[in-house]
């Protein structure tokens, strides 16, 4: 039974990138053979002992409390696509995606976890071609444009994919010992960069700035010249990227036009449209302090604070969701699910995760600047994402210190 619960969780990892329709379901099939493998109570004895099972788990309550106690309808908050009922919402994102999160908790080797690895590295990778080719207009895949070169994932979520592809690729090339491998972790973490700059991510663009200086830190600690050298790259790969890549130019044009109309007290722009929202998030925040609006109750709420503190800026009304996680969830569910957040990102950067520490450490940057751009866990992908490397670094975590042996 174990070795067919890998080959999923391989699937998994696979899919996860490319967004196959399959890996909708892998969480329940994944499950139910997880029950079938027994040894339940050394997984039970993991699961109760798991800070950030229990810490999901939490979250996923609250949000589900907050939608059955103290709001007074169940729709009209912020959902997803054909979900229009806050129920359905949670049990389609925070209820049953979680039953991925015990498999890998419990199931997590040293090879499974590399195996898992080079599965999601090799859905990149094969990503990676079909975004070359679509830029260089050579076939076009979806909806995606040579402008916008993403063939399977919004392209927040695939540049964020990308920072964290490129630091891995970056670990194995220093770690492997094999001349071939080495030059192609080497070759598929510059490409990566590369594709980075030619997509419009600007979520995963700001990311990687961080996560380089993490990187140099993590392996030759800061010193002065370090941060003179990682300053000076950092400025010419962004110098060249600007010059070279047409989507990266507008974007970063954008961004400049952005802040100067803000700065002008215009919002009607791509940023000016989330920093309008925020501030009304916050007028609701400033009268629930404590449960937050209700999560089905959110969006009325908005548009009542917008009709009464911002009533020319109808055009956030609009707009899908928040645009940042953790405004979302104290808005949604109060200050115990904004916190509950915070401390997610608390374990990432204070625990050991031993060899594939820096894994982890990236992806607690590039998930938190996600965080800070978008919801992720109102949506299959970034909800996804989110377990899958959470189940990923914690799982190896507790069969490093043989928890519950």
């Amino acid at each position: 039974m174990t070795k067919y619960i890998n080959y999923l969780l391989i699937l998994f990892a696979f899919s996860l990138p490319l967004k196959f329709f399959l890996i909708n379901g892998l969480a329940a099939l994944l499950f139910i053979l997880w029950l079938l493998e027994g040894d339940l109570k050394r997984k039970w004895c993991i699961l109760k002992s798991s800070k950030i099972f229990l810490l999901i788990v939490s979250f996923s309550l609250v949000t589900l409390l907050s939608y059955l106690l103290w709001s007074d309808t169940l729709t009209q908050g912020y959902y997803n696509g054909h979900i229009d009922n806050g129920l359905k919402f949670w049990f389609a994102k925070l209820g049953y995606k979680l039953l991925l999160l015990p498999v890998l908790l419990t199931n997590m080797n040293e090879k499974l976890f590399k195996q898992l690895v080079s599965a999601f590295l090799s859905a990149m990778f094969l990503s990676e071609i079909i975004s070359y080719g679509i830029f260089l207009d050579l076939w076009q895949v979806g909806h995606a444009t040579p402008q916008d070169p993403t063939p399977f994932l919004h392209h927040t979520y695939y540049s964020i994919f990308l920072v964290i592809t490129i630091f891995i690729s970056l670990v194995r090339f220093e770690r492997e010992e094999n001349r071939k491998l080495k030059l192609f972790y080497l070759f598929f973490a510059t490409t990566a960069t590369i594709n980075l700059f030619v997509n419009g991510g600007r979520t995963g663009q700001l990311a990687f700035i961080f996560s380089a200086l993490y990187f140099v830190w993590y392996h030759y600690r800061f010193t002065l010249k370090n941060a003179l050298i990682t300053a000076t790259a950092l400025i010419l790969l962004y110098f060249a990227a600007y010059h070279t890549s047409p989507v990266f130019k507008q974007r970063m044009s954008y961004t400049k036009e952005s802040f100067q109309k803000l700065t002008q007290g215009e919002m009607q722009t791509s940023f000016g449209q989330r920093v309008a929202i925020w501030l009304t998030v916050l007028e609701v925040i400033k009268e629930h302090p404590l449960l937050g609006a209700g999560a089905g109750d959110a969006k009325r709420l908005i548009e009542e604070k917008q009709a009464q503190y911002y009533p020319d800026r109808t055009y956030i009304l609009d707009l899908p969701h928040i645009h940042n996680q953790f405004l979302q969830a104290y808005l949604d569910s109060g200050i115990v699910a904004f916190l509950l957040l915070c401390y997610l990102f608390y374990l990432l950067l204070k625990e050991d995760f031993y060899s594939f520490d820096p894994y982890a450490k990236i992806f607690a940057i590039s998930l938190f600047f996600l965080f800070m751009t978008d919801t992720p866990f109102r949506f299959n992908i970034g909800i996804n994402y989110v377990l899958f490397f959470l189940g990923l670094f914690f799982g190896y975590k507790y069969h490093r210190e043989k928890l519950c042996a």
